[in-house]
């Protein structure tokens, strides 16, 4: 039953693309459903949970990556939508789904059954297409609003009933319970329809963006011949979400006939040495050290750096730190450097008591890549836990006049804030965080708690006061549409 419901809102997938076709017109019917101020409320309440799982990959370098991408696909959109967010979860299974309010996640698994970027970009355009045509708006339309507080309810309990907590299984039945309530049949016959619109949508995107738009067909054709050979095993999580039929398959080679590559672009080097962290983090430590090594065994002439780095980082997780290093110090010797490199470099110094020099390798990889987030967020880590938060604090003072939707480093402030004795700017800092995260009422009680200390100057009182009452009408707009949707 869960599996069903997931087919029907969770997820809204693969279908039959039609490149270099416009984009259909969506009509008024999603508007008379939810309001766009409504969808956010639901998926950020979702996304809350998301953000909270065990699964969640918070690495700087995988989620700069899949944003990129997934900008890139958009760009190709009549009407771009730049309120998406991308993110990733640590999951063997291979699947993707899109959720409302513009959210795509994507598992690890994808990543790894993908053998070529184009691939992961026709799955993640297919995502897009059905956030770029309302597809779960248009679904329930007609429906109670009601629908939409199930919706929330049960993506937030499905998302549970992956842990191992105690109340996993309460959470489950809940979802279940509630779902019985929504007319799933009638959400499985607009799926096939949607289906169609979102394989054309997104073949379109896939070729204005530069990719081979073979790449969705190939990939749904291999994974559609990996069910067959495993049929007693379960079908992979994303063809039980996202129905694949070989008509569909068909449709999509009949509308790229014979088509050529014409960019003649390769896979970008940022999507391999993503997929290489991937694959170092899944299955156990010791049998990504194999996996790797299998592979480099074979490549004797020329080995891809990506497989190299992939290695280092397997090695560091099995605790071999020396082997790591000997294995990653070729690559930062050549003149193609790269800032994941020196990433992993100052975190294998510091994993052998080196911090003074793994902060030094910080600075010098922040002089030659400015912009990397896993250096800036690494160094100022390795500064707070050696003591030193005032250098936080000079630091952050400059990169968020810069960087200002990084949540990662107001938390980081406000670390340092703590640190240094000055609570009222660490509740302001912990503020912006949270706002970032999508937890409105949590930064609201931040500043609450800032607003009622004494003792501080007046310029940080008045700052946090103003902050507070433009989050406080923020945060009742929220609830007024939670209200409307009759979310507890």
């Amino acid at each position: 039953m869960i599996a069903r419901i997931l087919a029907a809102f969770l997820s809204l997938a693969l279908a039959t693309p039609s490149v270099a076709q416009g984009l259909p017109d969506l009509g008024d019917i999603s508007a008379a459903t939810i309001s766009e101020a409504q969808e956010r409320t639901i998926g950020n309440r979702i996304m809350r949970e998301v953000r909270s799982d065990a699964a969640f990959i918070d690495d700087p370098e995988v989620a700069d990556y899949i944003t990129s991408l997934g900008t890139r696909l958009m760009a190709g959109a009549e009407q771009p939508r730049r309120d998406v967010t991308y993110f990733v979860l640590q999951e063997d299974s291979i699947n993707a789904f899109a959720l409302v309010g513009g959210h795509i996640g994507m598992h690890t698994g994808l990543f790894i059954l993908s053998q070529n970027e184009s691939e992961l970009a026709g799955v993640m355009a297919h995502e897009i297409a059905h956030i770029l045509q309302k597809h779960q708006a248009r679904s329930i339309a007609g429906q109670s609003r009601a629908s939409w507080a199930s919706l929330a309810a049960l993506a937030v309990a499905v998302l549970a009933a992956r842990s191992k907590s105690s109340s996993a299984g309460q959470m489950t039945e809940a979802a279940a319970t509630a779902a019985s309530a929504i007319q799933i049949q009638t959400q499985l016959d607009y799926t096939r329809e949607h289906e169609r619109e979102a394989d054309r949508v997104g073949l379109t995107l896939l070729e204005r963006a530069g990719f081979d738009p073979n790449g969705m067909a190939s990939f749904f054709e291999r994974l559609m011949r990996a069910n067959r050979l495993n049929e007693f095993k379960g079908a992979p999580s994303y063809l039980r979400t996202h129905p694949l039929t070989t008509e569909r398959i068909a449709d999509m080679q009949d509308r790229t006939p014979q088509a050529v590559f014409r960019t003649g672009r390769a896979d970008s080097f940022e999507y391999r040495l993503v997929r290489a962290r991937l694959r170092a983090f899944s299955g156990s430590p010791s049998e990504a050290v194999q996996n790797f090594r299998s592979e480099l065994a074979d490549k004797t002439v020329v080995r891809p750096r990506e497989d190299v780095f992939g290695l280092a980082l397997a090695l560091r997780r099995t605790r071999d730190f020396e082997g790591a290093w000997s294995t990653l110090a070729p690559l930062r010797q050549g003149v193609e450097s790269h800032p994941a490199y020196e990433r992993l470099a100052a975190q294998l110094l510091a994993d052998r008591g080196r911090g003074d020099e793994a902060l030094e390798t910080y600075r010098t990889g922040l002089k030659a890549f400015p912009e990397s987030r896993g250096l800036a967020h690494g160094y100022l880590d390795l500064l707070l836990e050696k003591g030193r938060p005032r250098e936080v604090l000079a630091d952050l003072d400059e990169r968020l006049r810069k960087v200002t939707d990084d949540a990662k480093l107001y938390e980081l402030q406000a670390r340092a804030f703590e640190a240094t004795g000055k609570p009222l700017a660490q509740h302001r800092a912990q503020a912006e965080a949270l706002v970032r995260r999508g937890n409105l009422g949590a930064a609201v009680q931040q500043l609450d708690w800032a607003v009622r200390l004494k003792g501080n100057d007046y310029y940080e009182q008045s700052s946090a006061e103003a902050r507070l009452r433009e989050l406080r009408v923020q945060l009742e707009n929220e609830r007024a549409a939670e209200k409307a949707l009759k979310i507890s």
